[in-house]
Parts: structure tokens; sequence; C-alpha cells
């Protein structure tokens, strides 16, 4: 009884991360379409505000998680350990890449006059760090949900990290190039 609860919250963190990531994709992807300034201030301030939630989601991931290790699977599973270092990385990258550069946009709508998104605010909302960022977490996050299922041995493991992490490079890339700007004259639209 206490392993399915404590698997039942295991998941529900995951459920909480993958929500997280949904609502954080679709504020990014709105930024990049935005055509006014107001546009940019909501859907950076709702990516502010869903960056709170990937620590108490890898926090209910890794609380019971742990208990799983210690009680039934053992620290000797490869695709756990590698399961682990990729959701820490994951953690690191919302907090110290993303929720600073996302404040920044935020930051800068709020404090631009004209209805049309500036040159400067268009650069922050496109920045290749931050796409790269969010690109490559939410990809780790699916890897890590691959090992979860498939179990693989440590070469499998260090070969799905690495091909989620070129994916998270590629997507960021698309979605960049997707979407470039017109900068003619002295406002910026979409194609």
């Amino acid at each position: 009884m206490l392993y399915n609860v404590v698997l039942f919250l295991h998941i529900l963190g995951a459920v909480i991360m993958f929500m997280a990531i949904s609502i954080l994709a679709l504020s990014m992807l709105s930024l990049l379409h935005a055509k006014e300034t107001e546009d940019v201030k909501r859907w950076s301030g709702l990516a502010v505000k869903t960056d709170a939630l990937f620590p108490l989601s890898t926090l209910i991931i890794i609380v019971p998680a742990l208990y799983l290790v210690f009680s039934t699977w053992g620290w000797g599973i490869a695709w756990i350990n590698v399961s682990l270092a990729a959701l820490l990385g994951t953690s690191f990258l919302g907090p110290v890449i993303n929720l600073r550069r996302l404040k920044g946009i935020l930051a800068a709508a709020e404090a631009e006059t004209d209805s049309v998104p500036s040159s400067d605010l268009v650069r922050k909302v496109r920045d290749p760090v931050l796409w790269n960022s969010v690109s490559i977490m939410s990809m780790l996050v699916f890897g890590i949900l691959f090992l979860m299922a498939v179990k693989l041995p440590l070469v499998g493991s260090l070969i799905t990290m690495a091909i989620a992490l070129v994916a998270g490079l590629v997507l960021a890339r698309f979605m960049l190039a997707k979407t470039k700007p017109d900068t003619s004259a002295d406002t910026v639209s979409f194609r």
C-alpha cells in the first residue's frame, strides 16, 4: 500500500512538471508571435509564474523517488542515476537561466511605452540562450520519462539523454528560425 501511494506521488510530480512545461511552451510560443507589448507582458508574466511549478514538481518527484530507490530499486541501476542527474540538471536550468531571462522580458515589456514591442524587447524574447534552455529542459524531461518506461542500461540511458539534448537544441533553432522578425522601419512584425 505505501509503495503504491509513494508511486502515485512520484507520478503526480511528473504530471505537474509536464503541465508546467506545457504552459511554459505555450507562453514562449505566444511571446514569439506577440505583436503588441501588452501581449508580451501577459505571456511573460504567465511564464514567470509557471516557473514556480518546477521546483515544486521536482520536490514531489524526488522525495518519493528517493524512497523508491532506497526501498525497492537501489542505486546500482543506470537509468535511475542518469534520470536523477538529468532531473537535477533541469532543476538548475529553470531558476538560473530561464527565470532570470523571463523576468527580464517582463520588466522590459512593463517599461515599454509603445504598443508595438521595440526591437530590444523582441531580441530579449528571441534570446537563443533562453530558447535553448527551455527546449533542452523539455526534451530532457521526455528523455527521463522514456527511461522510466524502458529502463535502459548505462550506455542506452546516456544515448537517450544525448538525443534529448540534441533534440532540444534543434527544436530551439527550429522555433526561432520559423518566426524570423521583420525589423524594417521602426516596427516589428512577424511573418
